[in-house]
């Protein structure tokens, strides 16, 4: 029987949604451990993401080979065609976690990325901020004020990131997603010879 596409099309698209699900819930464990440095936790974030990869593919795959060949008739090749997509998943994810211009390219859509502040960045940060509201005072005409806007704290810059990381991950992981299941149903969707 051969490879059902419509079929195939629609595991794609199921398993690029379940990769945009996979880091936003990884990350949201990972808020709720105590404090761990950043380094740790996008480590953290990309073997988890690989890992549950490989198992949701291995069910897509298992699926479309059970449709394919009237029966799941190989686990070997659904394997090897899971361990395929998850490789693509883990290459794809690696580039918007340690590329950050790809990284930016993607979660800048959701809101500003804002420059880390330093010692001397921040006392120029508040004086500029105290005459600000000064000013604000003693001015007749209502001016808005915005304070603290422009840098961040290591500890929010740490989030900042993290939460780049799991936005920048979370699209690279979709096309990974859907190209996963289709080079990996070039191995796992083949059935073998009947008898």
């Amino acid at each position: 029987m051969p490879l059902d596409t419509n079929l195939m099309y629609g595991e794609m698209v199921g398993s690029a949604f379940a990769h945009i699900a996979i880091p936003m819930g990884i990350v949201l464990v990972l808020n709720w451990l105590p404090y761990m440095s950043l380094s740790k936790r996008t480590w953290l974030l990309l073997g988890f993401t690989v890992l549950l990869s490989f198992v949701f593919q291995f069910g897509f795959l298992t699926f479309l080979q059970a449709s394919s060949c009237q029966g799941v008739k190989n686990y070997t090749s659904i394997g090897m065609g899971a361990l395929i997509a998850a490789g693509v998943t883990g290459i794809m994810i690696a580039i918007p976690t340690f590329f950050e211009p790809m990284r930016l390219l993607v979660s800048q859509l959701f809101g500003d990325h804002k420059p880390l502040l330093t010692p001397e960045l921040a006392n120029i940060n508040n004086v500029v901020e105290r005459a600000g509201t000064e000013f604000y005072k003693a001015s007749t005409v209502p001016l808005p004020v915005q304070g603290g806007g422009a840098a961040l704290t290591i500890d929010d810059y740490e989030k900042q990131t993290l939460n780049e990381v799991q936005i920048g991950v979370s699209y690279w992981a979709a096309f990974a997603g859907a190209y996963g299941i289709g080079l990996g149903s070039l191995v796992a969707a083949t059935c073998p010879a009947a008898s």
